[in-house]
């Protein structure tokens, strides 16, 4: 690479840019219309609500108990669809199984609320039939109708394969996020990523930088220090950082995959990887591959997570992936996201 290298995102672009007044170690939060609309109707409407979603129609959906709710909700402007279970109840059967979380037979499981399913869906490989697993199974059917029971093609996992982007050890990752700290740059990747390895480098072997943060299992997300001075870390079309509706569209970039597309199937997912158990993830229906970990998960002009992991092999219809929410990951690392035109200490 020339003197003035850019590390972006890998294929696509770079990283999103914050509001001048955001500080270090905050995250100021992108709102739509409709996210707005949402959290404040279901702020108001407490336990007798079940989540909001946005529909194939575009439309805000607010899920109720009552037909007194569903009358608040439409003279809001927003759809309303009655439910059988509120949101205490199904947060309460997360809450049990996620005790459970890394223990025998929830290895390559995952589960979180659905909130169009209206229920808690927990996602079983569909060639796990091993005696931990079906005593698990049990147990959470036992928890009534909260819980839907979702058999799907493999088990997820974290995403590292052989190849290009950044680079340690024979392993590649890819970038989610350029942040800034005390005039320093900072690439966001995976956790699982930075755990393995400490010193990366660009494609073409140019020093990128030492890891700095690493939070695997539990979360997964980690840091790297940018070392090199020649390196221009640049922001593309992201500027700023949210979590869209579930519903929303999105678009996944990775140096596998490149980009892919699809939905926001929820939020606060727990996902038992073989390494460990990894808690509050967004899942989308976005293919992901080894080698797109650390890669970015966008919504037009936000910023909205990191790749962590997914189904591997084909990306077939009902294909689930998973990402580290990117506010978290800046704010455990007291980073505000590079805005364009920042200078950078050499």
């Amino acid at each position: 690479m020339s003197a003035a290298t850019l590390i972006t995102i890998p294929a696509f672009g770079t990283v999103p840019a914050t509001a001048q007044t955001q500080q270090a170690g905050t995250v100021q939060q992108a709102q739509s219309a409709q996210t707005a609309l949402a959290d404040r109707l279901t702020g108001r409407l407490g336990s007798r609500q079940a989540g909001a979603y946005i529909d194939g129609a575009g439309d805000l959906v607010v899920n109720v108990t009552t037909a007194a709710a569903a009358r608040q909700v439409r003279d809001a402007g927003a759809k309303a669809r009655v439910v059988r279970n509120g949101i205490g109840p199904l947060t309460d059967s997360k809450a049990r199984l996620d005790r459970l979380a890394g223990t025998a037979g929830t290895v390559g499981l995952a589960w979180g609320v659905d909130v169009v399913s209206n229920a808690v869906v927990v996602s079983v490989p569909q060639d796990d039939d091993d005696a931990a697993t079906r005593a698990f199974v049990k147990h959470a059917r036992s928890l009534g109708r909260t819980v839907t029971i979702r058999r799907v093609a493999a088990a997820p996992r974290p995403q590292v394969g052989p190849g290009d982007a950044i680079i340690s050890g024979g392993s590649r990752c890819s970038v989610s996020a350029i942040g800034v700290k005390g005039g320093t740059d900072y690439i966001v990747t995976a956790g699982h990523c930075t755990k393995a390895h400490a010193s990366w480098t660009t494609r073409d072997d140019q020093t990128i930088g030492d890891r700095d943060t690493t939070s695997f299992p539990g979360n997964d997300y980690g840091t790297i220090k940018v070392s090199n001075g020649s390196l221009k870390n640049d922001n593309a079309q992201l500027t700023e950082v949210g979590r869209p509706a579930v519903g929303a569209q999105i678009q996944k970039k990775g140096s596998t995959t490149n980009t892919t597309t699809g939905t926001i199937r929820g939020y606060d997912r727990t996902v038992n990887y073989s390494e460990g158990s990894v808690s509050g993830l967004i899942e989308t229906t976005a293919c992901t591959q080894p080698g797109d970990s650390g890669g970015s998960l966008q919504a037009g002009n936000t910023a909205v997570g990191i790749v962590s992991g997914g189904s591997t092999g084909a990306c077939r219809s009902g294909y689930q992936s998973y990402f580290q929410p990117l506010d978290e990951a800046l704010q455990a690392a007291g980073l505000t996201l590079k805005k364009a035109g920042t200078p950078t200490l050499k």
